[in-house]
């Protein structure tokens, strides 16, 4: 016991150090789902911590997310004095000033569509009847619904991009000048700028308002999968997957939703397909009779 303690603790330092170089998956290839990137930005020191959550929670991605069943029973939680080590100590005075977020992608698969949920004579799904092949889309914090992407599948695919925003950002974690790969890194500021600021808060279209929506301090943020399986400028998919919090002593724990809401448009389908049945069954009986 005492040897695999020692092994767990070596393992944390090494990740500490940034020494790990697993560098983050950006999600624009189909089959491999993003990493999950945890981002602070400190206001007071303009140093920026990123952490991957799949630290200690091994395999841990975008697809362990987006059906809503990840963190639902015990939650998720990750200490970041602890998987951050030195890379985190000049952050732990200023809790109450970080500005903090958490985002992934998954481009979809526009060749064979194994990714994008289709359901009927070959066309998209919209009620999402078969969500481990809906996979495609973004995952967000945000306050609600309504800070996020109401519209397009297209604005959707070009945040997923390696070129677009959150494609983007995770590729400035693998870039020499930023987090080198490092699933835990500590990023200088960049010219009086926080890395975060300057990169991060590009993020325009996966918010209405301007940046990635995120958060001040200590407290809770929806956890929100953004998808659209009509691949159509009609109203995105925006489901709620469950709740990040960042406490005062910088414990980030995750709880995810005991079941994921099905669109009302899933319940009005399926309460007139109930009614015809019931009709149907009922009309049989007086047949029979």
């Amino acid at each position: 016991m005492k040897n695999l303690n020692k092994l767990a603790a070596a393992v944390a330092l090494t990740l500490a150090a940034g020494s790990a170089s697993a560098a983050w998956i950006d999600g624009t290839t189909p089959g491999a789902p993003s990493s999950v990137a945890f981002q602070i930005d400190d206001t007071v020191t303009k140093q920026t911590f990123v952490l991957d959550l799949a630290v200690g929670h091994t395999g841990l991605n975008y697809a362990s997310f987006q059906n809503g069943t990840e963190g639902v029973a015990a939650g998720l939680s990750w200490d970041l004095g602890a998987l951050g080590g030195s890379l985190f100590s000049g952050f732990a005075s200023h809790t109450a000033d970080f500005k903090w977020s958490v985002v992934a992608s998954y481009q979809r698969d526009g060749d064979t569509g194994i990714n994008i949920d289709k359901s009927g004579a070959g066309t998209y799904g919209s009620y999402y009847s078969d969500p481990n092949n809906a996979q495609w889309g973004i995952l967000s914090t945000a306050t609600g619904p309504d800070q996020l992407i109401q519209q397009g599948a297209s604005n959707i695919v070009a945040e997923a991009d390696s070129t677009g925003k959150v494609g983007a950002w995770t590729n400035r974690l693998n870039a020499p000048a930023a987090a080198n790969g490092a699933s835990i890194a500590s990023i200088n500021s960049i010219d009086g700028t926080s890395f975060y600021e300057k990169y991060l808060s590009s993020l325009g279209t996966v918010g209405n308002g301007p940046g990635a929506p995120t958060f001040k301090g200590p407290q809770s943020a929806n956890f929100y999968w953004i998808s659209n399986a009509e691949l159509d400028d009609l109203d995105n998919s925006i489901i709620q997957l469950g709740a990040f919090t960042l406490s005062a002593n910088n414990i980030l724990t995750y709880q995810g939703v005991s079941e994921v809401p099905v669109p009302a448009a899933v319940w009005l389908f399926g309460s007139a397909l109930l009614g015809m049945l019931g009709f149907t069954r009922r009309g049989a009986k007086v047949v029979a009779a």
